[in-house]
């Protein structure tokens, strides 16, 4: 009987001392969700996903957007979007692509193919506020129905 009192006391006495939940930080991974033609301007929403337990804040982006090898844009800025544990938020970006990757895309959408492209370089993300390395290649495909928008 006092074996059992004292196993009792020893696990409630356990209990008490945990801190809840445990909070883990993982890196995120971001990719291109849709790009806009407006003329020669770009809109880019950036998916940013995170696999983290706790909420965490995008502070900044440092990105290259290629197209076949090729920069189509440098993605680069500061904000404070929260981002809430193991979600996505989405950035809207507007840019400017150079010629020969506006061409791309404008023939990706004339033809109906895929765009290959290829996201790289680095999410600064809090509560750590380390910069995570970001290298993701995928393909955006015109979206049915909306002109100038690739998916």
């Amino acid at each position: 009987m006092f074996r059992v009192a004292l196993f009792a006391l020893s696990a409630l006495l356990l209990a008490a001392c945990s801190s809840g939940p445990v909070k883990r930080v993982f890196p995120p991974e971001a990719r291109v969700q849709e790009i806009r033609l407006q003329g020669d301007r770009a809109n880019v929403l950036l998916r940013v996903q995170s696999f983290s337990t706790v909420p965490s804040e995008v502070e900044a982006y440092a990105l290259t957007l290629e197209f076949a090898g090729t920069t189509a844009a440098r993605l680069e800025g500061e904000t404070a979007t929260t981002v809430l544990p193991q979600a996505a938020e989405t950035l809207a970006i507007e840019t400017t692509l150079d010629a020969a990757s506006l061409e791309r895309a404008k023939a990706a959408l004339a033809n109906g193919t895929a765009l290959r492209y290829r996201l790289h370089g680095t999410i600064t993300v809090e509560p750590n506020g380390r910069a995570y390395p970001i290298d993701y290649s995928s393909a955006l495909s015109r979206a049915p129905g909306l002109d100038g928008v690739l998916r």
